[in-house]
């Protein structure tokens, strides 16, 4: 059986760990729960959520990569950003969700009899931004934020003041994917997003990592995204089985901190640095 972490986060929050290090969070309020990000699909995420919740649930998919989204086949009323139906639908794929279950290091006593059949992308109801969801006491607002993949969206606890991130930004901000925008792109879309969160966010809970973010991210990943686009950084060879790029500035062996002492960081590709190069 595939074991989730799972951690309490105040009183009516809770976080998931699962075996690609993806992180999903339980948000319960007074009349129903919502449940964000689902996982990989490999095991039941649909049973720990059970043991703790008995209210009427929907799920809010940040975006349709195979460790946030091929749980979803386990609920019934999830949503998804219709701008990720390409590649969740390509993600589905059975040999490339057992090539990430090779490449896991967390993947511990996985084996694909525990891969879940994933959902058919009309299984979804449309998210999108400014759309809002009130669970009794908890108002959830979505907010777009191209980067990683185009349809990427956060979630604001407007009451908690935190926000779930997904893969939108992280010390390690990922735009490899055929699905990523280019780099100006990612940048001016972190700025419009600060704008908009500024003054309303005390804690972001991000979808891999040590699992919370200061909101200062913000500034220190689109600083990177400024060096990337005038050619001032350490220009490191990234290669993950297929995804080949570079990590802007030098990190420390086996660790996401940066050699320099500096506060997050960009893995890009060259051919996509400008808006231009992406229409």
């Amino acid at each position: 059986m595939v074991h989730f972490d799972v951690y309490p986060i105040g009183d009516h929050i809770t976080g998931f760990l699962g075996r690609f290090h993806e992180r999903c969070y339980l948000v319960r309020g007074r009349v129903r729960t919502a449940l964000i990000d689902t996982g990989c699909g490999f095991g039941s995420l649909k049973n720990e959520v059970d043991k703790i919740n008995d209210k009427p649930l929907i799920v809010l998919l940040t975006h349709g990569h195979q460790d946030h989204a091929m749980g979803a086949v386990e609920f019934d009323e999830v949503y998804l950003n219709p701008e990720e139906e390409e590649v969740y639908t390509r993600q589905t794929d059975r040999d490339y969700r057992l090539w990430g279950l090779k490449i896991s290091r967390d993947a511990v006593n996985v084996t694909p009899d525990d891969l879940l059949t994933p959902a058919n992308f009309s299984h979804f109801l449309p998210l999108r931004e400014g759309d809002v969801f009130d669970l009794g006491g908890i108002t959830l607002e979505a907010f777009a934020c191209p980067g990683h993949t185009r349809g990427n969206l956060v979630i604001l606890d407007q009451e908690d003041r935190i926000l779930f991130s997904g893969d939108a930004v992280s010390r390690a901000s990922f735009l490899l994917g055929r699905e990523s925008t280019s780099v100006e792109e990612y940048r001016d879309g972190l700025i419009r997003l600060k704008s908009l969160l500024d003054g309303r966010v005390d804690r972001i809970l991000e979808g891999h990592g040590n699992g919370e973010l200061p909101f200062e991210i913000f500034d220190a990943v689109i600083q990177v995204c400024n060096e990337v686009l005038e050619g001032n950084t350490d220009r490191i060879p990234y290669d993950l089985r297929g995804y080949v790029g570079f990590t802007a500035k030098a990190r420390k062996p086996h660790s996401l901190d940066r050699v320099d002492g500096g506060y997050g960081n960009l893995i890009y590709r060259e051919e996509k640095l400008w808006k231009w190069q992406t229409q």
